[in-house]
């Protein structure tokens, strides 16, 4: 009798085991604004992940590998922001299980800077602008001269 209920707890365990063994995390994706990114300068990030139910019982790495694949894809976009998100999940018998890949793949664009760089003034532009605060008062005539000299590389 002894045996008999040995071995009914020992299925049980193994059965409670098999069910947490299967538990993973969901995978949560970012919102960005589209109007806020620079669409103009997208590129193509992947991140992959795999697993295997070994024996068709056992996980190992099959749980948490879409959380991995899109950290690893996210980790690829950097400071960009991830869109187009697609998700591709393949499975395939092998000869000690079932092998599980999982390929994310997304578009990462920038966001828009918020001031536009305004154009380098030419050394002509820089002088008149000097001269014409030190005519208004503004630079006494050693603080021009000083700044003439910084713009002219003396």
């Amino acid at each position: 009798m002894s045996i008999r209920i040995s071995a009914f707890l020992a299925a049980i365990a193994i059965l409670a085991l098999t069910g947490f063994g299967c538990n993973g995390n969901k995978v949560q994706f970012a919102d960005a604004q589209i109007d806020k990114l620079d669409l103009s300068q997208g590129r193509k990030v992947t991140g992959r992940a795999s697993g295997l139910h070994l024996f068709g019982v056992i996980p190992i790495g099959v749980n948490e590998r879409q959380s991995r694949a899109y950290e690893r894809m996210k980790g690829e976009a950097g400071s960009d922001y991830v869109t187009d998100i697609k998700i591709q999940d393949v499975w395939r018998f092998v000869f000690i299980g079932q092998k599980y890949n999982t390929t994310i793949t997304g578009m990462a664009y920038p966001v828009k800077s918020s001031s536009p760089n305004p154009p380098a003034q030419t050394m002509t532009q820089k002088l008149d602008e000097l001269k014409a605060l030190h005519d208004k008062g503004a630079l006494t005539d050693a603080e021009y001269n000083t700044a003439r000299k910084k713009i002219i590389g003396d």
